[in-house]
């Protein structure tokens, strides 16, 4: 199977997209917390564990998309 390169801003999306929806389940409502940063509380994000576990499946989504379907990032 020939190689696939594709713009890397579509890549990481997908990636992103897929991570993030495996991440959502598995934490449900204590997915996202607001920020700790002064002057951003209004802004939501990844409370630690769901960070720690939205990483993993970001790498474990990209190297089954190399793996299996030899899709790659034009960046690579």
């Amino acid at each position: 199977m020939a190689k696939i390169y594709i713009d890397n801003a579509r890549y990481m999306e997908f990636i992103d997209d897929i991570a993030t929806q495996i991440t959502i389940q598995r934490f449900g409502e204590d997915t996202y917390a607001p920020s700790s940063e002064v002057g951003q509380e209004d802004v939501m994000m990844f409370q630690e564990d769901a960070q720690d576990f939205y990483n993993e499946q970001y790498d474990w989504v990209e190297t089954m998309l190399s793996k299996t379907l030899k899709v790659y990032s034009n960046e690579q």
